[in-house]
């Protein structure tokens, strides 16, 4: 009994000097992103950051959120994919605020640098959502934040667009069909 005590005792003070001995700061967690086969702009953590919500119509099953962060080691970025906000859309059954989903390729590298180091902070409003997807359509969804870094932002304008293309989010407003009188 005593020799159990005397080493919780010894646990105690390792711990209490361990943590009085600090004076480095605590380094941010840095996540590593989830790897998923599914990159789309219609993703419900891309919609939130551009402030939209997937219409119930749109739904096809219950949306899966998905884990944002750094690529893991050894991801081979072949292209990317560009999420913002777009302009509207109209059909028959009204106005939809829309998402442009643009594919990018090209030189990846000075993309990958700038999304892998610490984000700059952004100030309020939209911020474009960017994927990375490896050449057998593996994706990552980089942080929130990355495309608030004007060097991002550059690297993705050195980046030759593949195509682009509108997706209907959120209706905005409804037609009401009016009846003769």
């Amino acid at each position: 009994m005593r020799a159990a005590g005397r080493g919780a005792g010894a646990v105690l003070a390792v711990l209490a000097l361990a943590g009085c001995g600090q004076t480095v700061a605590a380094q941010p967690v840095v996540t590593t992103a989830e790897v998923r086969t599914d990159a789309s702009c219609l993703d419900t953590e891309v919609l939130d950051a551009l402030g939209l919500e997937l219409d119930v119509s749109l739904r096809t099953q219950e949306p899966a959120g998905t884990t944002r962060g750094l690529p893991p080691a050894g991801f081979v970025a072949d292209t990317a994919l560009l999420c913002d906000r777009g302009e509207t859309l109209r059909d028959s059954a009204g106005t939809w605020w829309a998402v442009t989903a643009t594919r990018l390729e090209g030189d990846l590298d000075p993309l990958v640098r700038v999304a892998t180091r610490t984000p700059a902070a952004c100030g309020v409003g939209v911020v474009a959502q960017v994927w990375l997807v490896d050449a057998l359509g593996a994706a990552v969804l980089l942080p929130r934040t990355a495309a608030c870094d004007g060097d991002l932002t550059e690297a993705l304008d050195d980046l030759d667009v593949l195509d682009r293309t509108e997706h209907p989010a959120a209706l905005a407003q409804t037609f009401t069909r009016q009846t003769p009188g």
